[in-house]
C-alpha cells in the first residue's frame, strides 16, 4: 500500500468514459470530468484516507439497479436483465486499489496463468489457443483426449464474502489491506430505481433498500478480479489429473492419456474433484448445460462421463470446437454471420455513401472474420475459401464491382487484408510474442538463417495446424530483411508486406 496522488486520480478521471448514467448519488462521469481540477485535490484526500484506515465509505456502498429489457413478455419479470449502477466515486477509488493489487500479483507471480479473463494481454483468443495447443500436443504424443466444459450458474454472484477473505489473505494481502477489502465487500446495499411516463412526464420511483449477503458487486471495477482470485487455485487444485483453462468463470477442463481406461479414471476423478471444489467454495455447478467433447483419434467406445452430455463439436467463448479439431462447424457458423454483415453492407450502400458501408465491412464483417482467426485459421484450404468467397463478394460491393470481376486490386487499394493474409499475420504475430527458440540460439547454425524459428519435430499433420507451429514456419519464409524489423513495428511493416501481395491461399 502505498498513497495515491493527484496525478494517479487525474490520470483515472483521465481514463473514464464521459457517460450520463449514474449512481445513486447522481453524479455522472461527464459531470467528474468537467470539473476535475476542482476535485483532485479532496478526492486525493479522501482517498488516501480510505487507505490509511482499511476503511471502504458506506455512502459508495449502495448500488442502483434498474431492470433491462431482453426479449419475450414485456410484464414478465423473468425477461429483464439488472443493471446496477455504483457511483463513479467508487469506481475511482476501485482503481486505485485495482492498480496495487495487480501491481502485487504480477510482483510476487501469483495469478494463474490458466486464466486469460480481465488480465492485460490476455484475452479469449488467447485462452482458446492455450487449449488447442495442449489438445494437439497431447495427440501428437499419441495421447487420447477429452474436455469437459463446466457451466457455473450465476458465479459472480452467488460468491461467499469470508471465503474471498481468506483467499485473499493466502495471497499476501493481510492486516490493513485485507480490513479495506472486508469493509469493502460489508453492508453494501441495493435499491430498485423504475422510469415510467404519466400525461408525457417522466417519472422515477425508487424501492426501499436491500442488504446484498454475498457477491461481487455488479458494475464494479474490483468485482470481476476478485472472483478471478477466488478461482486462482482451482487449476492447482486439480493439476494432477488434468489441465484447467478459465476465462472469467467459462472454464474447461482438459484430460489427456497414454490409453482410454487411463482417460476414463482420469476425467472421472477429474471431474469429481471440480465438484468437490465448487462445494467447497460455494460456485453452483450447473450439470445439465456442462458438455463433454472426445477428440477422435479414440475407438468409439469411450462414451463419456455418466452424468454428462458428449458432444462432437460445443462453443467455447464464441468459438464451435469440434472432436476432430476441423473447425468446419466453426467455419459453417461464421458464414452465416459472415453473409448477414454481408446483406447489411449491400444495404447500406444502397441508401448511405461509400465511407458508411466501409464502416460497417469492419464492424459487421470483418470483426467476425477475425475473432479467434488464430486458432480456427488452421482449418483446410476448402473452409478457407468458403470464407474468402464471401470475403470477395463484400469488397466487390464496396468497390461495385460485378461478381465475376476480379477484386485483388480492390484489395490494396481499400487496404483490406484477405482472411489469408489475416490469419498468416495473427499467427506471425503470436509466433513472435511468445518468442519461440531461434535457430540462432545455438550459435553454430548457419548464420543466413538464424532469425529463422525452429520448427518442432511432430507426428500429425495436425501438428502444423498449430497457431504457434502456423505462425513460426510462416516467419520463416519471409524475406530476411522483415525478420530483422524489431518487434514494435513487425506489426505494421508486415501488414503493408501482406498488402502489396493480395494473398489469396496459403
Amino acid at each position: 500500500h502505498h498513497n495515491t496522488t493527484e496525478e494517479e486520480i487525474g490520470t483515472i478521471i483521465d481514463s473514464m468514459k464521459a457517460k450520463t448514467s449514474a449512481g445513486e448519488d447522481d453524479i455522472s462521469s461527464k459531470l467528474i470530468k468537467h470539473c476535475k481540477s476542482e476535485l483532485l485535490t479532496p478526492l486525493t484526500t479522501l482517498i488516501n484516507k480510505s487507505l490509511d484506515e482499511g476503511v471502504f465509505p458506506n455512502s459508495l456502498k449502495v448500488a442502483k439497479v434498474y431492470p433491462k429489457y431482453k426479449s419475450g413478455q414485456i410484464n414478465d419479470a423473468v425477461n429483464y436483465r439488472p443493471i446496477s449502477l455504483i457511483s463513479n466515486f467508487s469506481k475511482i477509488l476501485e482503481r486505485v486499489i485495482l492498480n496495487r493489487l495487480i501491481a502485487h500479483l504480477q510482483q510476487h507471480n501469483l495469478l494463474t496463468s490458466r486464466q486469460h479473463g480481465f488480465i492485460k494481454n490476455r484475452s479469449t483468443t488467447t485462452a482458446v489457443v492455450q487449449l488447442i495447443e495442449y489438445i494437439i500436443d497431447k495427440l501428437d504424443q499419441g495421447c487420447v483426449a477429452t474436455s469437459v466444459m463446466l457451466d457455473f450458474s450465476k458465479a459472480f454472484d452467488c460468491l461467499d464474502h469470508n471465503l474471498l477473505i481468506g483467499k485473499l489473505k493466502a495471497l499476501g494481502i493481510i492486516g490493513k489491506e485485507a480490513s479495506w477489502f472486508t469493509s469493502y465487500l460489508s453492508d453494501r446495499k441495493q435499491l430498485v430505481e423504475l422510469s415510467y411516463k404519466d400525461n408525457n412526464t417522466l417519472l422515477t420511483v425508487k424501492s426501499e433498500t436491500l442488504p446484498m449477503k454475498r457477491g461481487v458487486p455488479q458494475g464494479s471495477v474490483l468485482g470481476p478480479v476478485l472472483y478471478i482470485l477466488l478461482t486462482n487455485d482451482f487449476p492447482s487444485y486439480l493439476s494432477e489429473f488434468c489441465e484447467t483453462v478459465m476465462f472469467a468463470d467459462d472454464t474447461a477442463l482438459l484430460v489427456a492419456t497414454k490409453n482410454r481406461q487411463e482417460l476414463e479414471i482420469n476425467s472421472y476423478v477429474a471431474y469429481n474433484m471440480a465438484k468437490q471444489y465448487c462445494l467447497q467454495n460455494d460456485l453452483v455447478l450447473n450439470e445439465s448445460k456442462t458438455y463433454q467433447l472426445i477428440y477422435t483419434s479414440l475407438p468409439n467406445d469411450y462414451q463419456g462421463l455418466p452424468e454428462l452430455t458428449t458432444l462432437n463439436s460445443n462453443k467455447y467463448l464464441g468459438i464451435v470446437l469440434d472432436n476432430n479439431l476441423s473447425w468446419t462447424p466453426h467455419v459453417t457458423q461464421l458464414c452465416k454471420k459472415l453473409n448477414m454483415g454481408l446483406y447489411a453492407i449491400r444495404r447500406l450502400k444502397q441508401v448511405s455513401d461509400n465511407r458508411t458501408a466501409i464502416i460497417a465491412y469492419y464492424s459487421l464483417f470483418e470483426t467476425h472474420l477475425r475473432y479467434g482467426l488464430v486458432a480456427w485459421g488452421g482449418t483446410s484450404a476448402s473452409n478457407l475459401q468458403r470464407v474468402l468467397v464471401i470475403q470477395k463478394r463484400a469488397i466487390r460491393t464496396l468497390k461495385g464491382l460485378r461478381p465475376q470481376e476480379t477484386c485483388r486490386e480492390a484489395f490494396k487499394e481499400l487496404r483490406i487484408l484477405t482472411v489469408t493474409a489475416l490469419y498468416i499475420l495473427e499467427t506471425v504475430m503470436h509466433a513472435v510474442k511468445i518468442g519461440r527458440a531461434r535457430l540462432g540460439d545455438h550459435h553454430t547454425y548457419n548464420t543466413r538463417h538464424r532469425h529463422n524459428f525452429a520448427l518442432d519435430t511432430h507426428h500429425l499433420c495436425l501438428f502444423e495446424k498449430k497457431p504457434s507451429y502456423r505462425g513460426a514456419a510462416f516467419y520463416n519464409c519471409l524475406p530476411e530483411e522483415m525478420k530483422r524489423i524489431p518487434e514494435k513495428n513487425l506489426k505494421r511493416r508486415l501488414m503493408d508486406w501482406l498488402l502489396e501481395r493480395t494473398i489469396y491461399t496459403v
